[in-house]
Parts: structure tokens; C-alpha cells; sequence
């Protein structure tokens, strides 16, 4: 039991500049973007109703793991410890990423094909199943942590391989584009900087903790149950939920209107 109460004190410090720094930045941001996409008419037809999606995981994390670590401090526990919120952001996060990726890489490489699938229940179907199995590995993550990141592991490299197969890809179509190979269409621009900003992301947010999760199973003894390595990588992970709705902010130049 005491040692139990250790660890989870151990969690509380460790993950407390998660929980500090991220919602804070990621609520408004994303709360914005969502603003943005809800006012924008036909929006089931674009791939920006998988940005609007990601947006809304996004902010239902800052929410929730603020809540679940609240429940922590005071509920000191082990089992408290298994935040639903990973699920949300480890499981959706690179999903919806992936679907924005596919999304892109049809719109550029087989335009003809693209037009047949403007259908909005096609994407809103797709953002069911997203929305289905992210729903799974928040469920997982009280069931079985181990069996969680197996199936986090997989998503993960997964969405990593679809997300660099389409951003090489568009880039190969890029350097076709145009009789001089100096005109891009600007679809085109936009849809390399979607997947290039989802390729940085996935790379440089989610794949942090999963080295840290083996170097802590695989590693020497200094790494467990946690270390000043695990929080870095979950404060990582955790800044995507701001990151990702700041890129699209970027992207579409309505940053300056948060003023």
C-alpha cells in the first residue's frame, strides 16, 4: 500500500506541468478553431470536418485530464491513475490525422476519384469509426494498461506509415505539377502543408512516449515506475493538443484574428 502511494505521488509531480501548461493553451485555441469550422457552411463535404473532429478530442482532453488528475490529488490511487484522457489523445490524435493525410493524398493524386466521394455521409461515416475506436482505447485504458499500449503502438505506427507514404506522394505530384514544374495548384499547397504538418506532428509529439513506455518496461531500473524522461515525453505528447489547432490556425492565416 505505501508503495502504491509513492508511485502515484511520484505520478502527481511528474505529470503536473501537463496539466499546468497544456489546457490552458489548448482550450481557447481549439474552442477557436472549432468556432471557425462550425460557421463555415458544407463543411461535411472537406476534409476540414476531421480538423473540426481532431479539434474537439483535442479539447475534451484538456478538460478531462484536468479533471481525472483533480480526482488524483484526492483519490490517491493507482488505478486513478489510468486517465481516460490518454486514450482520447493517443488514440484520436493520430487517427483523425491519418484520415486528413488520406484525405489530402485522394484530393491531389486522383482528383477524378475525389469528386465521387464529396458525399458528406462518407466522411461523417468515417468520423464515426474514428470517433468509434478512440471511444475503444479510452475504454482500454481502465481495462488493461499493458493491452492499451499495444493496440496505441499500433495505431500509432500505422498512422506514421499513411501519414509519410502520403506526404511522399503529394511531394512526387508537387514536382509534376505544371509544364515548367514551377506551377502548383493551389489545392495542391494545401493539401502537401496538411500532411506535412501531420507528419511533423505524429513524429515529433507521439512518438516520445512510446520510447519512453519501452526504455521504462525495457530499460535500467532508474526508469521505473517513472522519471524526469517520462514527464518530458507526456508533456510532449499532451502539447499536440495545442499544436495541431495552432498549425490549422497558421495554415489558413486566422491566427491574427484571435486579437
Amino acid at each position: 500500500m505505501g508503495n502504491s502511494t509513492a508511485e502515484t505521488e511520484i505520478f502527481l509531480w511528474y505529470f503536473l506541468p501537463t496539466v499546468v501548461t497544456v489546457p490552458p493553451l489548448g482550450l481557447p485555441t481549439n474552442a477557436w478553431v472549432i468556432y471557425l469550422l462550425l460557421g463555415k457552411p458544407g463543411i461535411c463535404s472537406t476534409s476540414e470536418i476531421f480538423t473540426l473532429n481532431l479539434a474537439v478530442i483535442d479539447m475534451l482532453f484538456c478538460i478531462t485530464v484536468v479533471g481525472e488528475y483533480i480526482d488524483l490529488w484526492f483519490n490517491q490511487s493507482m488505478e486513478a491513475t489510468s486517465f481516460l484522457a490518454w486514450g482520447l489523445n493517443q488514440g484520436g490524435g493520430p487517427l483523425f490525422l491519418c484520415l486528413l493525410s488520406l484525405d489530402s493524398y485522394v484530393a491531389v493524386c486522383h482528383p477524378l476519384f475525389f469528386l465521387r466521394l464529396k458525399d458528406p455521409k462518407l466522411r461523417l461515416s468515417l468520423c464515426l469509426v474514428g470517433s468509434a475506436i478512440t471511444a475503444a482505447c479510452c475504454l482500454l485504458v481502465k481495462v488493461s494498461a499493458g493491452y492499451k499500449w499495444n493496440v496505441i503502438l499500433a495505431i500509432i505506427s500505422f498512422s506514421t506509415v499513411v501519414v509519410t507514404t502520403c506526404s511522399t506522394l503529394i511531394l512526387k505530384s508537387l514536382r509534376q505539377s505544371g509544364p515548367s514544374k514551377k506551377e502548383v495548384h493551389p489545392v495542391k499547397k494545401r493539401a502537401f502543408k496538411i500532411v506535412l504538418s501531420a507528419l511533423v506532428i505524429i513524429n515529433v509529439h507521439y512518438l516520445p512516449p512510446i520510447g519512453e513506455y519501452l526504455l521504462r518496461q525495457l530499460g535500467p531500473t532508474s526508469f521505473k515506475p517513472y522519471s524526469v524522461v517520462t514527464c518530458v515525453a507526456y508533456w510532449i505528447l499532451s502539447m499536440s493538443s495545442f499544436v495541431q489547432p495552432l498549425t490549422y490556425l497558421i495554415r489558413t492565416k486566422q491566427l491574427p484574428k484571435i486579437s
